[in-house]
């Protein structure tokens, strides 16, 4: 489903990715791992197209990502960043900035399964915790149904009980292709495949 060839990344001179050779099957749950500074980001931003400057051909789903494709892959992929900073006050004005009220039953389930009450939606992100705002995030990513699943650091606010449930959840989802960059050792450990960078 999602090929990367001969992926080379220099920024300022300095090599981040040398030759990289990856391909992932519908429905894999791949985790890129390693120190800071290998590219694992890099790589995430490079399969939705954020990124001009490389070497190498993507592909998804048959189609090359290309400056005039990178509109059409990216409605493959919904994506969960590191550092979320979002222009609403909560949830559930989230949301309907996606334009997905129609959907709020399916994130309030997938809320419950993180270890969450769907009341926390109405509730301002300056009260929410980081792993609270960002299990909020998951659901709703997971909520849009996209073919791809990227995770940037999905456990960086959470602690070993809510990374057990999202464990759980992601590999309920046995249709969607989720990669993640990760350092946990427990979500690298419970990882269908691993992939050292």
């Amino acid at each position: 489903m999602i090929k990367l060839e001969n992926i080379s990344v220099n920024f300022e001179g300095t090599q981040i990715l040398n030759n990289v050779n990856i391909h992932i099957s519908k429905g894999e749950k791949v985790c890129f791992s390693g120190i800071s500074g290998r590219g694992k980001t890099t790589l995430l931003k490079l399969i939705q197209g954020h990124i001009s400057q490389y070497e190498g051909t993507v592909s998804i789903n048959g189609t090359e990502l290309t400056s005039t494709s990178a509109k059409q892959i990216r409605d493959y992929v919904s994506w969960l960043p590191q550092n979320i900073n979002l222009p609403v006050n909560n949830g559930a004005e989230l949301i309907t900035l996606l334009n997905n009220d129609n959907k709020t039953s399916e994130i309030e389930k997938w809320l419950q399964k993180l270890g969450l009450e769907p009341a926390i939606l109405l509730k301002n992100f300056k009260k929410v915790s980081g792993g609270q705002k960002q299990r909020i995030i998951t659901a709703i990513c997971i909520a849009l149904n996209k073919p791809v699943l990227i995770m940037d650091e999905p456990t960086s606010s959470l602690d070993d009980e809510s990374i057990h449930l999202l464990i759980n959840v992601v590999n309920s989802l046995s249709d969607t292709t989720i990669i993640s960059a990760s350092h946990n050792k427990l979500w690298v450990n419970n990882s269908e495949k691993v992939i050292e960078l």
